[in-house]
């Protein structure tokens, strides 16, 4: 179908702004990619599932809009909608938001903090005397394995404060 010329303007710039939406869903993924980081794997997959979405996206704006027909300044004018959003906007958008999520994080750091800090304290000063106790029933148990004729050796290791220990008969 033959388009008249106002209809040719006005397709070409909602096709700008089809391209200019089509970059703010990207900046919607690398938003989330700064929030919840990613594998290689998964940017990659994320990156196609963006493309398939953009290019399935156009192609129904021009089915309807452009009854079908491609036209090389609808193309065009897709591509010069993201590339003025990826040089106009984008780092505009993508400065705040690293702002927005570092402040989140910060604050996140600090409530989580505030909590544990009563229970820091407890284990601060309830964490030695507790050893101790510890280190005597042990030596306690040892003593008693000792007078059943039992060889025992009893480590407490300082990494992750297991108790092992080896029973031989004597």
């Amino acid at each position: 179908m033959i388009l008249s010329l106002s209809n040719q303007a006005t397709l070409f710039l909602m096709t700008v702004a089809a391209g200019f939406i089509s970059g703010t869903l990207y900046d919607a993924f690398r938003i989330i990619r700064l929030v919840v980081r990613h594998k290689r794997v998964f940017i990659q997959l994320e990156d196609g599932l963006y493309w398939l979405l953009v290019v399935f996206l156009i192609f129904i704006f021009m089915l309807n809009r452009n009854y079908g027909e491609i036209r090389p300044f609808s193309v065009g004018g897709v591509f010069l909608g993201m590339i003025m959003y990826f040089t106009l906007v984008s780092p505009a958008v993508m400065g705040i938001s690293h702002i927005i999520i570092n402040a989140v994080k910060y604050i996140l750091t600090l409530l989580i903090t505030i909590i544990l800090t009563p229970l820091r304290l407890i284990y601060i000063i309830l964490g030695r005397p507790i050893l101790k106790l510890i280190k005597k029933g042990l030596k306690f148990v040892k003593k008693g394995l000792h007078l059943f004729k039992v060889y025992a050796k009893i480590k407490l290791s300082t990494g992750f404060k297991k108790i092992r220990m080896r029973v031989k008969n004597k």
